[in-house]
């Protein structure tokens, strides 16, 4: 068994005794358990193949923590889609476009909404992986946009939409990736109603955008290592990209509930977000993860362990390597009713301050220390 001891900004202390014994004696379940026992969530009883990493240091003070609200509460927002963080800039996605925020910023000043023009949109939208200043979204109805903040004088983000022809009227995501085949240069993915179509520079202006060989809904593109990406087509299950414009089937096996919103996959193992609740697979087959019964429609991976949010029951975490899952709901407002939905989670090394973002029907929440840290020479 391998003990990963993970470093970053000190932890804040436990609300309460009860919450630190609760993660105390996790860990203890953990190390108890996870000899023999089969890490696909379902609990029967298999040798494994590899060692189990349980992440101590999120069990003794993250079970513990409270969610925090990032910024007011927008009644106007039905739900949060996406977050992204970058530097001091924290962007959000919305049914009603991109919506921006600073951490330099007083806890009370107002989310700026960005794109006054997106209404009823699910909005995805991420950060130039070498540049604070550049965002890229996707809006349902709506098409691709590149936002630019300026580095000198006032005004906040100016957004351009860089497709032709309404082409990507029906994305649902986008992702910045290195180009495969030894250039150093980025490529840029759209994923949607249409499929997956790229672009192998990253567009400033509208552009025709370039097929690939998928042509079927798809939901999400995710890369825990961006060298190694993959994707969720709905419908089919799990893709992974083999060259610049070719993705192929993931696996031996595809998941049994193949409606999928998000998928994260990190060395052999792989966490699924599926419309009938997640599952894990461990270099194999995909296994349902009995403990968790809600539509699944985020995941994420990091040095905290693996996440899932789920429709009405919040986030559940792994931090055993999908042995055994726990609920991560303390202070998180709207845990339990029917409509609520943790749509996008963020998880952030310990570089800057290990910690999880997430974006819900009630707004957007921290969990734990983020380091603002600028980002280069490109951090205005």
């Amino acid at each position: 068994m391998e003990f990963r001891i993970t470093s970053g900004h000190a932890s804040k202390k436990p609300s309460s005794l009860p919450l630190f014994c609760l993660g105390l004696a996790f860990v203890l379940l953990l190390i108890l358990s996870a000899k023999g026992t089969s890490a696909n969530g379902s609990g029967d009883q298999a040798s494994l193949d590899k060692p189990t990493t349980i992440y101590l240091p999120l069990a003794v003070s993250y079970l513990a923590q409270n969610w925090v609200r990032v910024g007011p509460r927008l009644v106007d927002i039905e739900k949060f889609y996406s977050v992204a963080v970058c530097g001091d800039h924290i962007l959000a996605g919305s049914d009603l476009g991109v919506h921006s925020r600073r951490f330099s910023s007083n806890a009370n000043a107002p989310w700026v909404r960005e794109q006054p023009a997106v209404t009823a949109a699910p909005t995805t939208v991420i950060f130039h992986p070498d540049d604070c200043t550049i965002a890229y979204s996707a809006s349902r109805g709506y098409g691709v946009y590149r936002g630019k903040f300026p580095t000198q004088g006032q005004g906040g983000w100016e957004w351009t939409r860089v497709d032709k022809d309404n082409q990507l009227s029906a994305a649902r995501s986008v992702a910045i990736l290195p180009t495969l085949g030894g250039s150093d240069s980025k490529a840029i993915y759209a994923a949607g109603d249409f499929g997956i179509k790229w672009l192998s520079a990253l567009p400033t202006a509208p552009q025709t955008w370039q097929s690939t060989n998928i042509n079927s809904q798809t939901t999400s593109i995710i890369a825990d290592d961006p060298s190694f990406v993959v994707a969720s087509v709905w419908n089919e299950g799990v893709y992974s990209r083999t060259s610049n414009a070719v993705w192929s089937p993931y696996g031996t096996s595809q998941p049994q509930d193949k409606q999928i919103y998000q998928v994260v996959v990190s060395g052999d193992m792989g966490l699924a977000g599926a419309q009938t609740g997640a599952l894990f697979t461990r270099g194999g087959d995909w296994t349902r993860i009995n403990q968790i019964g809600q539509t699944a429609f985020s995941v994420a991976w990091g040095e905290l362990g693996w996440l899932a949010g789920l429709r009405k029951d919040g986030v559940y975490i792994s931090i055993d390597d999908g042995l055994k899952w726990l609920p991560l709901n303390q202070g998180l407002s709207g845990v339990g009713a029917d409509d609520f939905q943790v749509r996008d989670l963020l998880v952030y090394p310990p570089e800057h301050g290990q910690c999880i973002f997430a974006a819900t029907t009630t707004g957007i929440w921290q969990l734990g220390n983020y380091a603002a840290e600028p980002q280069g020479t490109q951090e205005p």
